[in-house]
């Protein structure tokens, strides 16, 4: 006899049998079209030239403005913002290098460029992170994409997955060398990973949008793991953007217009990561707890030790190398509460880390699926140069479909060691996710509705 599983269990029919349905009709874009926000730099006798449509005029150390908002009838699918780069490495004279030993750019290269963005609308500021772009921006790609993705749709920022950091043997640093080798140009591409690009809602019409971008040294883009006494130069020849701009059918855009005057606002939720960075000195058994977070939670939170000259920019040693330093605990505090809520008590040099190995895997949703992974071998957190640190923080981390209710908190760090930290020092990166809302009025002036 056939039943229902359950009685509350509705009548479906499969779609193989539905010959009444049609596909809904999309009426409202009427055409999308990208464009080019182009910034040239040209050497011509010896002296730089530079041809722009932009808002400043080139200067290797930067800033580099760009006005993303051309044609103010027009609305921006902030998801698809992309930065160009055409780059050489050089000698201190700007020639080809001819010395025998390898060089390269460090890995995730379009990124790593960036130092930091600052986001205007309406000449109002409604983006300035820290100045760990490029970390923030290695954290998402080495954490939250496969082998495949890295491989292939990563491959175009300059990302070729490393096996081990800081070795001139590894393939993936030997490939990058390749790129570059005898003063080759390179152009790579990166997708901008900031609050507003990365939620799917348009920029509304009528804002001027105001891109600015903070590049990092030379010393902190090239790597050359043996001391080759060769002072190199990172020589940007072309920057530009790309924006993907949509023009609305008349009677939604007037329509919308009309809702926005009504509702007075328009929003746009999203998870905001914010990257904040310490210093431990050297010699030290321990870090006192540090406070980071002093008005709310993050959903959750990753982090990682380089060394103090990696950080601050150093030819010999890649800036994500991220090593355990004979960590022996790690606790993150917030109202009374420790996490984890026992000591660790790590020892990497004999193996016994798999707890951190797995709250990682467990804080980035990768333990119980088949779906997706991040190809972070055990033995690679252990000792080749991954040593990241996971911790959820959110009740439903993996659903970013839901705000988490606020709770004020003041979130700290403690670090203890078991051997003194090496000379130099070491810093702390921390990639923290939190919600945020960002809104627009109708006079286009951007509110921002945030407690970080």
């Amino acid at each position: 006899m056939l039943s229902r599983l359950d009685a509350k269990s509705q009548d479906a029919i499969i779609d193989d049998l539905d010959f009444t349905t049609m596909p809904a009709t999309q009426t409202a874009v009427l055409s999308s079209r990208n464009k080019i926000i182009r910034k040239f730099l040209f050497l011509f006798s010896k002296s730089f030239i530079s041809f722009t449509a932009l808002h400043n005029a080139f200067l290797k150390n930067g800033p580099w403005e760009f006005i993303l908002t051309g044609n103010s009838r027009s609305y921006l699918n902030l998801k698809k913002t992309w930065m160009v780069f055409t780059f050489k490495i050089t000698d201190a004279a700007g020639k080809p290098v001819t010395d025998t030993k390898l060089y390269a750019p460090v890995n995730n290269i379009a990124h790593s460029i960036v130092k930091n963005f600052s986001v205007h609308i309406n000449s109002q500021l409604v983006y300035h992170n820290s100045v760990n772009y490029a970390y923030k921006s290695y954290f998402e790609n080495l954490l939250m994409y496969s082998n495949e993705q890295k491989r292939s749709t990563l491959s175009i920022s300059g990302y070729s997955p490393d096996s081990v950091i800081d070795s001139k043997e590894d393939s993936a640093f030997k490939t990058r060398s390749a790129w570059v080798k005898d003063g080759k140009k390179m152009q790579v591409a990166a997708n901008i990973s900031i609050d507003l690009t990365n939620q799917p809602r348009v920029l509304l019409n009528n804002c001027n949008m105001k891109l600015t971008a903070y590049p990092n040294s030379d010393e902190f883009l090239i790597d050359n793991y043996e001391d080759s006494g060769v002072k190199y130069k990172f020589e940007i020849e072309e920057v530009y953007c790309i924006v993907n701009e949509m023009d609305l059918a008349d009677g939604l855009a007037n329509e919308m217009e009309t809702a926005l005057m009504e509702h007075k606002l328009f929003q746009y939720p999203l998870i905001s990561p914010q990257v904040r960075s310490f210093f431990i000195e050297s010699s030290r058994l321990d870090s006192p707890a540090t406070t980071l977070y002093t008005s709310k939670m993050p959903r959750r939170i990753f982090m990682g030790l380089v060394s103090g000259e990696a950080y601050n920019g150093h030819y010999n040693k890649s800036p994500f190398n991220f090593q355990p330093f004979d960590l022996r605990d790690v606790h993150i505090d917030y109202c009374g509460v420790t996490l984890p809520g026992r000591p660790m008590n790590l020892d990497f040099g004999n193996g016994k880390c798999v707890e951190p190995y797995l709250m990682l895997q467990e804080a980035l949703g990768h333990t119980r699926n088949n779906t997706s992974c991040n190809s972070i071998s055990f033995d690679q957190f252990k000792s080749k140069g991954f040593t990241i640190f996971g911790f959820e923080l959110s009740p439903v981390p993996q659903d970013t479909n839901l705000f988490d209710l606020v709770r004020p908190t003041n979130l700290s760090i403690r670090l203890n060691f078991n051997k003194p930290t090496p000379s130099g020092g070491i810093y702390c990166i921390v990639y923290a996710e939190f919600d945020q809302i960002i809104g627009l009025d109708y006079q286009r002036n951007p509110i921002i509705d945030t407690v970080v």
